[in-house]
């Protein structure tokens, strides 16, 4: 009876510890954005702070490739082999080797892209430089310590990274000439955390690097592969709307588009912190019941969040923009998450880690397909002008989304289990 109630008291420990350290780098991680906001908004200007954000957002295409979708698939890995260090040796010898390669090829692609724009051919620093964001991805092994539950070493390292951001901004970026500080000071932050972190995963986790065969590397591309074509489908979902912004609105617009995100982010971090920690407990347990009781609580707690960030957005759209500006769009913006937050906890505790990858995938495909429609609808009508339309746009892809997301879990019976 004791030793039960000894192993009982370790397993929700461990759940307590990893909801802690990820609430701690999560909320760091909103807690950064938000200080330098407001500077590099004063600092470099509306346009070309958008223009910097713009970067940012084509380089999240080329981390995406670089990724490969391993993050989600190899922690789930991971977390089965706990025991095993020889399999975990070569999980971890073969994305890393494949996010190197990945990383050679997306450079060439991404320059391309570039060169092929001309207002991004006259910012190309800027592009160059921001391809430093990519090494958060290339070195920084989340997928191992989230599958050995040991989530304390990625929160120290996130928190090392903003810190070291956060810190160089303030004191290097004085004017608009010092633009391309900002991405070069998240690129050293990242080489810096990615060092650490291939020292503790090859020095005191007991790693090694195996040098993987062809076979060994393919296998795992082709198992990641569904999550990567998700992952990529999803951006076009996701990020399209900031070219387009960009292009039809101005710089400017980009960065209300931006901020109406990160308020967005806000509110999904405390149900995000909920996702990233159970992933490997119903990866193991595939409990529905408590599938069922953590999905209620998402949702409610992101109501309660929306309520309050609706209470104060006019005196927090004034701080971050330092002007007044029209409240309708980013408060439609808000209403994202009571949708999104359910969403993508179905997808990542049910359909990935119950083993309905092809699902996953189906639902991004419906998603994609919905936002692409109503993107040509916005286009023929003219409504192109206004960004009231992309955030529309916005809202209706994640309703459609969750709506097939729970038909599928319906479908499934689950609640039958």
């Amino acid at each position: 009876m004791l030793r039960q109630a000894k192993k009982l008291y370790l397993h929700y420990k461990i759940i307590c510890d990893n909801f802690l350290f990820v609430a701690l780098v999560q909320g760091f991680e909103l807690i950064a954005p938000l200080i330098t906001y407001p500077y590099l908004v004063g600092v470099l200007g509306m346009d070309l702070y958008g223009m910097v954000l713009t970067a940012q957002v084509l380089v999240s295409y080329a981390t995406l490739l670089i990724e490969f979708g391993s993050n989600s698939v190899c922690a789930k890995s991971v977390s089965i082999h706990q025991d095993d260090k020889e399999k975990q040796s070569e999980i971890v010898s073969s994305v890393l080797t494949t996010r190197f390669l990945l990383w050679g090829i997306s450079f060439f692609v991404y320059m391309a892209v570039v060169w092929g724009i001309p207002d991004y051919r006259t910012h190309w620093q800027l592009f160059l430089f921001s391809y430093l964001l990519t090494l958060q991805e290339l070195l920084f092994l989340q997928f191992f310590f989230q599958g050995i539950e040991k989530l304390k070493f990625v929160s120290l390292l996130t928190i090392i990274v903003k810190f070291v951001f956060i810190s160089l901004v303030f004191i290097f970026v004085k004017d608009q000439s010092h633009y391309l500080y900002v991405p070069i000071f998240y690129g050293v932050g990242y080489v810096l955390a990615g060092l650490i972190a291939l020292y503790i995963v090859f020095c005191k986790m007991d790693i090694r690097f195996v040098m993987p065969s062809f076979k060994q590397q393919w296998g795992y591309v082709k198992e990641c592969s569904p999550i990567l074509a998700t992952n990529l489908v999803c951006t076009i979902k996701n990020k399209f709307n900031y070219m387009f912004v960009g292009v039809f609105l101005g710089m400017g617009d980009v960065v209300i588009y931006d901020l109406g995100l990160k308020l967005m982010g806000v509110i999904s971090k405390p149900t995000s912190v909920i996702t990233t920690v159970l992933l490997p407990q119903f990866a193991r347990n595939k409990s529905v019941r408590n599938l069922k009781i953590t999905m209620v609580l998402v949702f409610v707690i992101n109501l309660v969040m929306v309520t309050f960030l609706n209470i104060f957005m006019e005196s927090i759209v004034d701080f971050f923009l330092h002007r007044h500006i029209d409240m309708i769009p980013l408060r439609l913006f808000s209403l994202v998450p009571l949708f999104l937050g359910v969403s993508v906890f179905l997808a990542t505790n049910f359909m990935i880690a119950f083993g309905h990858n092809r699902y996953f995938f189906y639902s991004i495909l419906v998603t994609t397909f919905a936002y692409l429609i109503l993107l040509f609808l916005v286009w023929i009508t003219g409504y192109t002008r206004s960004l009231y339309s992309f955030i529309f746009i916005a809202l209706i892809t994640y309703i459609v989304e969750l709506i097939y997301r729970l038909y599928v879990f319906r479908m499934l019976n689950v609640s039958k289990c």
